[in-house]
C-alpha cells in the first residue's frame, strides 16, 4: 500500500559527534515521498541567531492546513508553501527554546515551548494570548521571566518536556515526553499512557496515536484513556537496534508509518535506559539507519522501509500525510 507524506527532520553537521547536543544537526530537511519515492527534498539553514548561539536547526512535528505546513525549529514558527517548497512566513518569541511543534486550532497558534516546559498560546498575529505550564515552572524560576530563552542553547533538565498539541474530545491536550502521559490544557484530565516516555498525539481514525523511545505504538481511545500498545522490536527482521522512535502516521485500517531516528550519543544517558546497558560507539554503530518504515499491525510485521539518511536526513521528527 502506498502513500503521500512529508517527513520533517535534520542533517547533522559532518563533525556532529564532536558538537554539543543542542548543536549537531546545520539544516532542517522536509522530503515528500510519493509512492513509496522521495520525489522532492528542501532545506533551511535557520536565521542569524541560530548561529550565532550555536544552535541545531531541525524541523520539529508540523502541521498540514492547505497547501501550507507550519512546522518550527528551536527558536522558530514557519509557514512552509508546499507549491513552491519556500518558507513564506516566520515567527520567533523569546520564550522560544527547543520547541517541538506548532498546531493552528480555532484559529490560533499552540506551540510545544519544550525548552521552558510550556504550551505557548498566541492569536493569528502572532502576540502571546498565554502560557500554558505543563510542570511547576521550574525552568522559568530558574532563569526568570524576562529572559530570551532563544538564547540559552539549552535548558535541561526538563520536569516534562510537553512535544505535541492536539484537539480532541472537545480539549486541547499536551504529550507529557517524562510523564508518559496526556494532559488537557482546559481541564484536570489526564491520561496515562506508557511507563516510558512518549513522543507524538497524532489523532487519526477516532484515536489518539503515540510513539515510545523503547520502540512501540500506542493507540488510546480518546473517549475513555484505553490504550492498546504494539511492540515494534519482534516486527522487525534485524539483530540491529531499533533507533529512536518518534513519528507517527496511520496510513489504512491497520498500518502505521513511524519513524526512527539513528541513535546519538548524549549526556542525558537516562534518556536511553531502556536500552539495557551503557551507550558505546558500538552501540551506535550497530543501529539501524535513520528511516520511515511501515507496519502492519495486525500482521505483526514491518512492510517497507525508506532509508533517510540516503537522501540527507539523521533525524526524524515527524510524518504527515498529505493528498
Amino acid at each position: 500500500m502506498s502513500a503521500a507524506f512529508l517527513v520533517f527532520g535534520g542533517r547533522s553537521h559532518p563533525n556532529h559527534h564532536q558538537r554539543p547536543a543542542w548543536d549537531r544537526y546545520e539544516a532542517a530537511v522536509m522530503l515528500t515521498v510519493r509512492d513509496n519515492v522521495v520525489v522532492d527534498r528542501m532545506e533551511y539553514r535557520g536565521w542569524e541567531l541560530d548561529r550565532e548561539v550555536g544552535l541545531s536547526v531541525c524541523f520539529r512535528a508540523a502541521t498540514i492546513v492547505d497547501h501550507h505546513a507550519y512546522t518550527c525549529t528551536s527558536t522558530q514558527v514557519l509557514k512552509i508553501d508546499l507549491r513552491s517548497l519556500s518558507v513564506v512566513k516566520s515567527y520567533t518569541h523569546k520564550l522560544f527554546n527547543d520547541l517541538h511543534h506548532v498546531d493552528r486550532i480555532q484559529g490560533r497558534y499552540f506551540v510545544a515551548g519544550t525548552g521552558v516546559d510550556s504550551v505557548l498560546e498566541y492569536n493569528d498575529q502572532f502576540e502571546l494570548i498565554q502560557r500554558h505550564p505543563i510542570a511547576d515552572d521550574e525552568v522559568i524560576s530558574r532563569y526568570g521571566a524576562d529572559t530570551d530563552f532563544r538564547r540559552i542553547p539549552t535548558t535541561k533538565p526538563h520536569q516534562a518536556h510537553p512535544n505535541h498539541v492536539a484537539e480532541w474530545d472537545g480539549e486541547i491536550w499536551v504529550t507529557n515526553f517524562e510523564g508518559g502521559r496526556v494532559e488537557s490544557l482546559s481541564s484536570k484530565r489526564r491520561y496515562h499512557v506508557s511507563d516510558n516516555r512518549i513522543h507524538d498525539g497524532v489523532v487519526a481514525r477516532d484515536r489518539v496515536w503515540f510513539t515510545s523511545v523503547n520502540g512501540s505504538v500506542i493507540k488510546m481511545d480518546p473517549r475513555d484513556g484505553t490504550i492498546l500498545a504494539f511492540d515494534l522490536v519482534p516486527m522487525t527482521a534485524t539483530d540491529r537496534r531499533l533507533g529512536w522512535c518518534r513519528g507517527i502516521a496511520p496510513v489504512g485500517d491497520t498500518e502505521v508509518l513511524v519513524g526512527f531516528s539513528k541513535l546519538r550519543e548524549t549526556k542525558l544517558r537516562k534518556n536511553l535506559k531502556w536500552i539495557g546497558n551503557k551507550l558505546l560507539s558500538r552501540d551506535f554503530e550497530l543501529c539501524e539507519h535513520t528511516r520511515v518504515a511501515r507496519y502492519d499491525l495486525a500482521r505483526g510485521v514491518e512492510t517497507w522501509r525508506l532509508d533517510l539518511e540516503e537522501h540527507g536526513m539523521d533525524a526524524v521528527y515527524a510524518i504527515q500525510p498529505i493528498t
